[in-house]
């Protein structure tokens, strides 16, 4: 059995450690005024990243299908859309992208009642943004999730009907 040996630092951490710096009280203000910047210009990303999902979407609709690359496109956009939506006080906007998330996830193919699904999805999104709806919007999130879980589960059943 190997012997245990403690090794001693020839420095302790603190003397490593540069002393001085901003206070504490500075420090979270600049923390907050950086969160304050990105959130204005996340206002512009999503202006941009919304437009950029639904011209993929556009383009998709054009030939009917989504081919696996086109598909994995829109998944990744609509993730990008919904984690960036909680992050800058959209919670909405995540809500819909994690249900197109979800419908899109594991799908080979698009066929044409999917990309119904699809733009429904993103025309919410862009509603959403469109109108300010930033923050809780009451029992709207919990609605907006048990709707479009509907809806999904509609065209599913049709498919396979």
């Amino acid at each position: 059995m190997a012997e245990t040996r403690f090794l001693k630092p020839q420095k302790h951490i603190s003397q490593k450690v540069r002393r001085g710096g901003p206070s504490m009280e500075v420090a979270i203000l600049a923390a907050v005024n950086a969160a304050d910047d990105l959130i204005g210009q996340y206002q512009g990303w999503a202006v941009d990243d919304l437009e950029k999902l639904w011209q993929s979407f556009v383009d998709t609709s054009r030939t009917g299908r989504a081919d696996p690359a086109k598909l994995k496109e829109l998944y990744d956009m609509t993730h990008e859309a919904r984690g960036q939506g909680g992050s800058f006080g959209f919670p909405l906007i995540s809500v819909v992208g994690d249900s197109l998330c979800k419908y899109l996830d594991g799908r080979p193919r698009l066929k044409a009642r999917d990309l119904d699904v699809v733009r429904v999805h993103i025309m919410a999104m862009k509603a959403i943004f469109r109108q300010g709806l930033k923050g809780h919007q009451g029992g709207l999130s919990k609605e907006l999730h048990q709707l479009l879980g509907a809806f999904r589960a509609k065209v599913t059943d049709q498919e396979a009907g």
